[in-house]
């Protein structure tokens, strides 16, 4: 999938061993367990914290709201301060999708796009964003595959990162591969450390 030539400018993935990314990436990754989850994550926001982006983080078991703030809390010291100037929200995926209720894939995609324009008429740098897809039954499958398929296309070109978490548990081989089709790259963790799919 090519991105767009508009794109201007990288920023660190903060995963360890993974190259800086273009923004309007769209990525994802596969966790087997929630210390996996805590591994990828944690140094994501680190990275977009420190880089002067706005972060927003959707939860979801195995890592709910609270214990993903305690898990960040542990390598940023000034985590409260960020929290509280609005640099930083940590929200319960069933919080953010009850609220998303009864929106359409394109009214899903223009509320992304919103708080991308909201950061940068803060001053940010940028709109760093991941969500967990535990939430997902059988029978969304189909309709949230043709919505990752347009987030690709509308983020591309914006001052955007985000990075979508799969269990590897629900999903079938087949879910696999449409998954990284849908996604710019994907990023792996494997005995040697962490790598990205193209």
């Amino acid at each position: 999938m090519a991105f767009s030539p508009n794109v201007s400018g990288v920023t660190s993935c903060g995963v360890p061993g993974i190259r800086p990314v273009i923004y309007g990436s769209h990525l994802c990754h596969f966790y087997p367990d929630r210390d996996e989850l805590v591994q990828s994550l944690v140094p994501f926001f680190q990275a977009g914290l420190l880089n002067n982006e706005r972060c927003l983080w959707v939860t979801a078991e195995p890592l709910p709201a609270a214990q993903a703030r305690a898990e960040l809390a542990k390598t940023t010291p000034d985590l409260e301060v960020r929290i509280a100037n609005g640099q930083l929200r940590i929200v319960d995926g069933c919080e953010w999708y009850e609220s998303s209720r009864g929106m359409t894939a394109n009214d899903l995609i223009a509320r992304w796009l919103k708080e991308e324009t909201d950061a940068l008429n803060a001053g940010y740098r940028g709109l760093r964003i991941t969500g967990n897809t535990s939430f997902l039954t059988p029978d969304a499958w189909d309709a949230f595959m043709e919505y990752e398929a347009l987030v690709s296309k509308a983020f591309e070109g914006r001052r955007i990162v985000a990075l979508c978490s799969y269990h590897f548990s629900e999903c079938q081989p087949s879910d696999v591969l449409n998954v990284i089709r849908l996604h710019h790259h994907t990023l792996v963790k494997s005995a040697n450390g962490w790598q990205v799919l193209e």
